[in-house]
């Protein structure tokens, strides 16, 4: 549904949300260097899980990654 794509320096990361097969959602925070320690978050409704997405992205800008890529527009810390 919603993945962007953020990196620093020489590192990648891809968050993500996703319907699942029991008709919930999940936030995934992948690192590309390690994706066996893949982090998920599970949520019953859309709007939580849009919320989380948005807090991740915005903590992961104002730590210094980048959005590089992904379904949405391209984003800049404030």
């Amino acid at each position: 549904m919603l993945r962007w794509i953020f990196t620093r320096n020489d590192a990648a990361l891809t968050c993500e949300l996703d319907a699942n097969a029991a008709g919930g959602y999940e936030v995934c925070v992948v690192p590309h260097w390690d994706v066996s320690s893949a982090a998920v978050e599970r949520f019953d409704a859309a709007a939580a899980a849009l919320q989380r997405h948005a807090e991740l992205a915005r903590y992961l800008l104002d730590t210094g990654w980048r959005h590089a890529r992904g379904n949405g527009e391209s984003l800049r810390a404030a």
